[in-house]
C-alpha cells in the first residue's frame, strides 16, 4: 500500500506541472523506482470487480453470463435487442416513436392500422402516414442501422 502512495504523489506532481498525463517512464524516475516495479504495482492495485454487480444494460448480474444455459442467452441478446430497439425508437419525435411502435405492434400489443392510429391521437390518417414516413426516414440513417445491423446477423 505504501508503494501506490508513493507513487501517486508524484504522478499527480507531473500531472500538475506538466498540464498533462505523465508517461510511465516519468513516473517511475520521479518516484525513484525502476518502470518494471512501477508497472507491477499499478497491475496489482486495479480494482478487485465483483461478478455479482449488476450491468449497467440489462442489470443481470455478470456470473449470469458464465452459465452455459442457451436459452438464457438467447433471452439476453432479445432484451438487449429490445432495450436498443427503445434507444433507436425514443430517438425520434414522441408522435413518430408511437405511430412506429402502433403500426408494427412495438408496444407489446397487436398491429394497428392507420384509422385506429388516426383515432388514438385526433389526427387524420395522412397525418399519421406522414409521421411514418418522416420516422422512417430517420430510422434509415446510417447511425441508426449500424447501431442496430448487429442484432440482424
Amino acid at each position: 500500500m505504501q508503494v501506490k502512495i508513493e507513487i501517486q504523489k508524484p504522478k499527480k506532481k507531473l500531472w500538475f506541472y506538466h498540464m498533462r498525463p505523465p508517461t510511465e517512464e516519468e513516473i517511475a524516475n520521479k518516484a525513484g523506482i525502476s518502470l518494471e516495479r512501477y508497472r507491477d504495482v499499478t497491475k496489482t492495485s486495479r480494482p478487485i470487480l465483483s461478478l455479482n454487480r449488476k450491468n449497467s444494460f440489462t442489470q443481470e448480474e455478470f456470473i449470469n453470463s458464465f452459465a452455459d444455459d442457451d436459452d438464457g442467452d438467447e433471452r439476453r441478446q432479445l432484451a438487449l435487442l429490445r432495450l436498443t430497439l427503445d434507444d433507436v425508437l425514443d430517438s425520434l419525435k414522441p408522435k413518430e416513436s408511437l405511430v412506429i411502435r402502433q403500426i408494427y405492434g412495438l408496444d407489446g400489443k397487436w398491429n394497428r392500422t392507420l384509422g385506429e392510429i388516426a383515432g388514438n391521437l385526433n389526427v387524420s390518417r395522412e397525418m399519421v402516414r406522414k409521421h411514418e414516413v418522416k420516422a422512417l426516414m430517420k430510422l434509415k440513417h446510417r447511425a441508426q442501422v449500424e447501431y442496430l445491423c448487429h442484432y440482424l446477423l
